[in-house]
């Protein structure tokens, strides 16, 4: 009787390399779609191609959009592995932002307040910088949105500081 071969730690290496290459295709492929969305016209726009985007590269739309930070980080754990979990969440965050950008108040509030959120907690626990992401979090601190949203994100602005 054939013993049975356990996986070699090249083999665990090889697989690992394999999934992390395919994420990165997979966040290229997002960012280039988002762009091609970002350059319509606002006025071609629709939010089907947003949930579109949603479906593809996070999760339902109707979900995603309507839960609270808080509610976002768990959906986080439960539904992404941790090797994806950030990258997924900065998607997540560019999502809201790409929508929050062409919608009025206060729905852009809302959303442009959670896209923060979720930049600043990326930007706490990724291991990537990214002048992107701190010009993006520049605009939405630089917005009038409503006082507790500004002071929120003073708040986790300065705790980092």
């Amino acid at each position: 009787k054939p013993l049975k071969q356990r996986p070699s730690t090249v083999d665990k290496q090889n697989e690992n390399m394999l999934q992390r290459d395919y994420f990165i295709r997979i966040i290229e492929e997002f960012m280039a779609a988002l762009s091609r969305f970002l350059e319509k016209k606002v006025d071609e726009r629709t939010d089907e191609d947003l949930k579109d985007l949603y479906r593809q590269y996070v999760g339902s739309y109707d979900v995603l959009r309507n839960l609270s930070f808080d509610e976002i980080l768990v959906y986080a754990s439960d539904q992404w592995t941790a090797a994806e979990r950030i990258s997924r969440l900065d998607m997540l965050a560019e999502l809201l932002f790409a929508e929050g950008s062409y919608k009025n108040a206060p729905l852009r509030d809302m959303l442009l307040t959670k896209a923060y959120k979720l930049f600043d907690y990326v930007e706490a626990h990724g291991t990537v910088y990214s002048l992107s992401r701190r010009k993006k979090m520049q605009q939405i601190a630089d917005m009038n949105l409503s006082p507790t949203d500004a002071a929120e994100k003073k708040g986790s602005a300065d705790a980092r500081n």
